[in-house]
């Protein structure tokens, strides 16, 4: 099992995607009015406050992520830096803010379905709650495509709002500015944090982010940026469109206004942005949730029956279930407000805690904490942070400040009777203290820390050399144990090199929800029999196969045994982990190009920098003859190569087909067909020459087929993929689907180079003004 290095799945924009969309919730929809009530025109102040003590968090929370990337979040960041006690404070207290964030993402959601069905805001809240937190418990296959659509019609339909509300702005309306003072402006940022929760929850899938160093910190700040520019904006078109007077009597300001700028349709789509809008945030915090409680059960922190994982669901149900019926059970609390000030300040300690922990950890320097991203202006930025975090609590009001104490003197009660005596955590305190001690007050300011991190090793994409001779690392991806015995013969046959044995890597990787950590799920799948007979059969066997040809028993098997949230996806950066130069994968369906254009192996064909082979398999137990049709592409070269490779361990014969007009002198192709091998392979001994002319490629590769009954047909991809290809099928999806044999189709890496493009569209357009020797399709 590989565990060296983390699988990384998440892009730039999957992760800034997961910060955005958490925050675009019920806070900008159902707040806005409050806040313009409450604070008047002023009220953009309070975001404003809001978003600077979150970017600058957020950049915190990003030096955090990359010196401890690992699921927990705050929580993990907080109990490593300050200690357990301070820790557990932190744990429950994100817990419980995500909990009451629920519920007030429920409200909203409540509140909009109200508007469309004859429902009571209420029941709406509740029967969404019971969906939702069934729906993670079932652990339903999250699609990152899917959440970019959700962050992009929510910007789409925001973004139409602001610029037609633009126009309609009543600039008498913003006077007074500040009708009730400066005082409300620090209360109501206590109300309307709820609406920047969650963009720390990127910071929480640390591990599972594509170069961290880079896009950790433009993630966590950009989504701050973003949200936060769009709520000014938001708020200003809100309060030049409604008088201070009036804005209080409004019930849902942005439907109100969006049916005054553009009638029914235009509350419609407000209605359905914010139904997409809470469904979304709600989902993601319950999600949320179960990742903190997880961490804090590893941790021993809260008993280890909640990190329970789902034997079939593979999700922690039972910690998903205790936050689903808690954030019901929240709605029972008459006030809005009051659900978004109790969650708003119970994070507000977390960011707090968090910022002071970075402060704490680039201090003391321990040996196991190097961050690839170091947040600028330290340490002022996070002092200042967290003294702001502070004030807002304490202007938010009695009561969100009596929710805050009590949260202190329970989860230190519970960390007491419960924890001190199981929780073991190595954190930085000691060292701190220890250098405080020395040092005082210049520690803080003392020359800047450097980091040195190993980056690891990965595969540089460029052009590799068609070469049939040297030994090659090859992954072979396994989902099908009928199928898998043959996909590592051919993976093994592939890797041989002719006087080396290569490697082949076995990669069978298990979908797990986004409910579940990558880390949780491991300990689950450390195994899997059925790959390991396969691997010990081939080996003990001999394969069958011509060893005093090529050096099959040299070559070095590997089984990888992994999760993954996406699937292929893990399969692409695998491969580049493996360091292999080839992904072998089975294919169930036909070759035809919709199944094949609309599958996700078209975004490996886009994104693996590695050779691809595809197998339609029908078996390859015995191989003596393989045919390959050749048009001398770059895809078919690499084909060449895989078949020299497959009969020098075989001792197959390769029957080389070259499909040429009538009129071809098929003596002279042959000739200069023959010399174009050897250049690319060398002299090969086992290659026959098959020169036949037909009508079309199509028709002569089945010609073929049908006469030399070939064990094993190997195909160059098409190069792209036309309206005539679509409509009609290419060269290798119609031989493939007419085969009686197995099929593998290969598809070489090339960089996209402006001299590679150049030598395609040329020989594109010699085919196209039939230039070539072969007949048109």
């Amino acid at each position: 099992m590989a565990t060296d290095d983390l699988r990384r799945e998440l892009g730039f924009w999957d992760a800034l995607t997961i910060g955005a969309g958490t925050m675009i919730g019920a806070g900008i929809f159902l707040l806005a009015g409050v806040a313009l009530e409450l604070t008047g025109p002023a009220a953009i102040f309070s975001y404003l406050a809001a978003g600077l003590v979150c970017m600058i968090t957020a950049a915190s929370a990003a030096e955090l992520a990359t010196g401890m990337p690992t699921s927990g979040g705050d929580y993990y960041f907080v109990s490593r830096s300050l200690g357990p006690a301070l820790g557990a404070i932190s744990g429950v207290g994100i817990w419980l803010s995500l909990t009451f964030a629920i519920s007030f993402y429920l409200f909203g959601l409540g509140e909009y379905l109200s508007q469309l069905l004859p429902v009571t805001p209420f029941w709406g809240a509740l029967v969404g709650g019971i969906l939702l937190t069934g729906l993670n418990v079932y652990g339903a296959k999250e699609s990152g495509k899917m959440q970019v659509f959700v962050v992009l019609t929510l910007l789409a339909i925001l973004g139409g709002f602001c610029i037609l509300g633009f126009f309609q702005i009543e600039t008498d309306n913003f006077t007074p500015f500040f009708p009730f003072g400066t005082a409300p402006v620090a209360s109501t940022t206590a109300l309307v944090f709820v609406s920047f929760l969650g963009f720390v929850k990127i910071a929480a899938v640390a591990e599972e982010i594509k170069d961290p160093a880079k896009n950790l910190p433009r993630t966590l700040i950009g989504s701050v940026a973003l949200v936060t520019l769009l709520y000014v904006v938001i708020l200003l078109v809100i309060g030049g469109m409604f008088t201070q007077e009036t804005i209080g009597d409004v019930r849902d300001p942005l439907t109100t206004a969006a049916r005054t700028l553009a009638g029914p349709v235009g509350a419609g789509f407000i209605i359905f942005a914010g139904l997409l809008a809470t469904v979304s945030s709600a989902n993601a915090s319950i999600m949320a949730s179960s990742r903190i409680n997880l961490a804090m059960a590893r941790d021993r922190m809260v008993p280890n029956a909640l990190s329970t994982i789902h034997q079939r669901f593979l999700t922690p149900h039972r910690a998903i279930l205790l936050t689903g019926l808690l954030a019901c059970a929240f709605l029972l609390f008459e006030s809005i407000e009051d659900l978004a000030k109790i969650a708003s300040v119970l994070q507000l300690y977390s960011y707090a805690a968090l910022n002071i922990g970075c402060v704490v950890l680039r201090v003391a320097k321990p040996k196991w904490y190097e961050p690839s991203y170091r947040t600028p202006l330290f340490p002022f930025a996070q002092i200042f942070a967290a003294l702001a975090c502070v004030g807002i609590i304490v202007s938010s009001g009695l009561f969100a400040q009596i929710a805050i104490v009590v949260l202190i003197i329970a989860s230190l009660a519970w960390y007491a009777v419960w924890g001190r005596g199981r929780v073991e955590i190595e954190n930085a305190m000691p060292e701190f203290q220890e250098r405080w001690g020395a040092e005082g007050f210049s520690a803080l300011m003392g020359p800047a820390t450097k980091f040195s991190v190993e980056l690891p090793e990965v595969l540089k994409p460029g052009e590799r050399a068609i070469d049939p001779n040297e030994p090659r690392r090859v992954s072979v991806a396994l989902a099908n144990p009928a199928t898998e015995s043959d996909l590592l013969r051919i993976g093994r046959y592939i890797a041989t090199g002719k006087d080396r044995g290569g490697h082949v890597s076995g990669l069978h990787l298990v979908r797990v929800p986004l409910q579940t950590p990558l880390e949780v799920a491991r300990d689950q799948f450390a195994e899997r029999p059925s790959l390991e007979r396969a691997i010990s059969g081939l080996v003990s066997s001999g394969d069958g196969g011509t060893t005093e040809l090529r050096p099959l028993d040299e070559t070095e098997f590997e089984s990888v045994i992994d999760v993954a949230h996406d699937v292929f996806g893990g399969l692409i950066t695998e491969t580049q982990d493996q360091r292999s130069d080839l992904l072998l994968m089975g294919w169930q369906g036909g070759f035809n190009v919709r199944r094949i254009y609309n599958s996700p192996i078209q975004r490996i064909m886009s994104d693996l920098a590695a050779d691809l082979a595809v197998l339609k398999d029908r078996g390859v137990t015995s191989i003596k003859r393989i045919l390959l049709p050749w048009g001398g592409g770059l895809h078919a070269q690499l084909g060449l190569e895989v078949a020299v490779r497959i009969a020098g361990a075989t001792g197959a014969t390769v029957q080389l087909l070259r499909v040429v007009k009538k009129d071809v002198d098929t003596a002279g192709e042959s000739a200069a067909l023959s010399a174009t091998v050897k250049q690319l392979v060398g002299e090969q001994e086992n290659i026959e020459y098959l020169v036949r002319d037909a009508n079309s490629v199509t028709e002569g590769v089945e010609a073929a087929m049908e006469e030399n009954a070939p064990d094993l047909v190997i195909i160059g991809a098409s190069r792209e993929w036309t309206i005539r290809q679509v409509l009609f099928g290419s060269i290798p999806d119609v031989v493939a689907d007419a085969a009686d044999c197995s099929v593998l189709m290969v598809r070489r890496y090339v960089p996209d180079t402006l001299s590679i493009r150049a030598a395609e569209g040329f020989k594109r357009i010699k085919e196209s003004a039939g230039l070539t020797t072969s007949p048109e399709e």
